[in-house]
């Protein structure tokens, strides 16, 4: 964990940070709390990737050091850098599908205390084995993270922190938008819903994502 010396001290943070309590992404209309943990849910295609992106983008972007916890090898940092962000500001720990490696990453990077974002993502490993992680982990992380201004962001397939995140939402694919005509066609938009399971705020929001075809 050597990396953690790009990681401001939590005094000299405190000192000099600007930051608001709270992060703003208006494309999908949600706001991120500083300390807090935050849980995006849902399955392939479903947009909790792009949205990690975007928060990821928003605070790179303005100086801030983040970090993924690669659980299962699905982060893709050129997808990451075409989005926006700035891989020089992120801490990338590949865990290679170990559950327990991926959670003691997120544990001394939680306890570090100088991140803009912990994303998590638990995307790719099985549901049999994130249902025997104890609950107490995630209040524990929430415990770590508060008055702090790291945001964890916990993203998997199904729900999985309990009531210990202070928001919690699920996305839905509800259509997709093809071009074309005949055996091949392109792909150019998903249908996206998100629901609050808290319930906080009525009723879901939709939204899309259009794909964008160019050469690299």
């Amino acid at each position: 964990m050597a990396q953690l010396s790009l990681v401001q001290s939590l005094s000299r943070l405190q000192e000099e940070q600007k930051y608001s309590d709270e992060i703003l992404l208006d494309s999908f209309g949600l706001a991120f709390t500083r300390g807090s943990v935050t849980e995006i849910s849902g399955g392939a295609s479903t947009g909790k990737i792009s949205l990690s992106l975007a928060l990821l983008s928003k605070l790179t972007r303005d100086g801030e050091v983040c970090a993924v916890v690669d659980s299962a090898g699905s982060f893709d940092p050129l997808t990451a850098s075409l989005a926006g962000v700035k891989i020089e500001n992120l801490l990338w720990i590949k865990c290679g599908g170990n559950i327990e490696k991926t959670f003691m990453s997120a544990d001394y990077l939680v306890q570090a205390k100088g991140f803009g974002c912990v994303w998590l993502n638990l995307s790719g490993l099985p549901e049999n084995q994130l249902r025997i992680v104890p609950k107490t982990y995630w209040y524990r992380y929430r415990t770590r993270i508060k008055e702090t201004p790291t945001i964890l962001l916990v993203t998997a397939e199904d729900h999985v922190t309990g009531s210990a995140s202070q928001q919690s939402f699920v996305f839905s694919r509800e259509k997709t938008h093809w071009s074309g005509t005949g055996r091949f066609k392109l792909l150019r938009e998903f249908d996206l819903k998100c629901t609050q399971r808290k319930g906080y705020y009525g009723e879901a929001f939709r939204t899309k994502i259009e794909m964008d075809y160019r050469d690299v």
